[in-house]
């Protein structure tokens, strides 16, 4: 049922109804996604330029979710001054940016386009839940966070599809220019055609340092919440490997063709859109988020060892399976995950709580795909997978320890 357009401390009450709000929240998100995850498509052409191994795509995932965390760190105070949708839109704009720069302005232009992508990427998720933040406490609750969230592996699906087809054509420098100039025009319509960006009132204010760690302050004093960021930490690493590392390692280690990688790529990530209502659904219905990310974890884990088996069998229809199977858990726990958060603290408190949390899933990201990256380098793709299948059945034990996190007031 549609509200009216009113600012709210708790969340964005805005003409449109839901359906307005999703599509508001899951564009900028879809965009940014595809934005930063075309460089890893495209490892194999820029490492080629510039004689760098093409687990080079584990570095540069580590240094854009470097500054991922940084920018999901300042969201708080972002979100206060110029409001959670205006804010998404513009993040859209900077990503844009910076993809162009990676393309065109050599080595120091990989360097700055992925710390640009990286700055504009954090601030989006706490953003689009702080705007949604007053549906909390609904019956299907964790099903419209899960939906909101495949915006995520959407932005996977269309740097599969659309990257592979234009790099014999265009060249990566070239490819990178065209998406950032197809995002950015993209975005100035959509914002400028919703009304729910136009009639936004950010609450403003300075900024304050002191809020810069608040964030991080809310998740430490509530120890279930503390235990379901650590294991984010994980569930992220996990899910970028898998973003970053599964073309390199199906043409260079299983022996598919680049075209044929890139659409196995885009079925895990397809695998991810409709992981994340499915797990969501599931969740609502069952009344037990938890359980439903321990099994999660536990998936994650066959699937890890489930991928290292296909260096040994070489290109088969077993790479579907393994690339569907991988994307449906990986990149499927999300939303379950920030419904958990969001739904733990008072509505006011989402914005805040839901960075704090990322805080962790970001780190995990920033450290986990390089440390794979090396070890793939040193002992093989196998291996690694193997190491981070240990890894993720950690994850289902820090998960499934003590209480679930209690609703707070408000």
């Amino acid at each position: 049922m549609s509200t009216p357009d009113a600012p709210s401390r708790g969340g964005h009450r805005a003409r449109g109804g839901p359906a307005a709000l999703l599509f508001a929240t899951m564009f900028p998100q879809t965009a940014l996604s595809m934005l930063s995850l075309a460089p890893p498509v495209m490892a194999g052409a820029v490492a080629r330029d510039y004689g760098l191994p093409t687990e080079i795509a584990g570095a540069y995932s580590g240094l854009v979710y470097a500054f991922v965390l940084l920018g999901n760190l300042a969201a708080a105070p972002l979100i206060q001054r110029f409001g959670p949708l205006r804010l998404s839109f513009a993040c859209v704009a900077g990503g844009a940016l910076g993809l162009a720069l990676f393309g065109v302005a050599g080595v120091p232009g990989l360097l700055a386009g992925a710390v640009l992508i990286g700055l504009c990427y954090g601030p989006l998720t706490p953003a689009s839940s702080q705007a949604m933040a007053h549906q909390a406490g609904s019956p299907s609750f964790v099903l419209i966070v899960s939906i909101r969230q495949t915006s995520v592996p959407l932005g996977g699906v269309l740097a599969g599809f659309v990257v592979p087809p234009l790099l014999p054509r265009l060249g990566w420098g070239e490819t990178c220019v065209a998406l950032a100039v197809g995002s950015l025009a993209a975005a100035l319509v959509f914002a400028a055609a919703s009304p729910l960006v136009r009639a936004e009132r950010p609450a403003g204010g300075s900024f304050r340092g002191r809020r810069i760690l608040d964030p991080l302050r809310l998740i430490f004093h509530r120890p279930a919440l503390l235990r379901l960021a650590l294991a984010s930490a994980i569930f992220g690493a996990t899910q970028l490997v898998l973003s970053a590392f599964l073309v390199v390692y199906l043409v260079g280690s299983v022996g598919h063709d680049l075209v044929t990688a890139g659409v196995l790529l885009s079925a895990s990530q397809i695998a991810g859109i409709l992981g994340r209502p499915a797990w969501g659904y599931v969740a609502d219905r069952t009344q037990a988020s938890r359980r439903v990310l321990v099994g999660l974890s536990l998936c994650m884990a066959g699937s890890c060892l489930f991928a290292a088996a296909l260096a040994a069998v070489g290109p088969s229809p077993l790479s579907m399976l393994a690339a569907v199977v991988f994307g449906a858990t990986a990149t499927g726990w999300n939303g379950v995950f920030l419904a958990e958060i969001m739904g733990a603290v008072a509505p006011a408190e989402v914005g805040a709580a839901t960075s704090g949390g990322l805080l962790f899933t970001y780190g995990g990201i920033v450290v986990g795909p390089a440390l794979f990256g090396a070890l793939a380098h040193a002992a093989g793709f196998p291996a690694a997978f193997a190491v981070l299948a240990l890894c993720t059945l950690g994850a289902a034990v820090l998960v499934g320890a003590g209480s679930g996190p209690r609703r707070a007031a408000g």
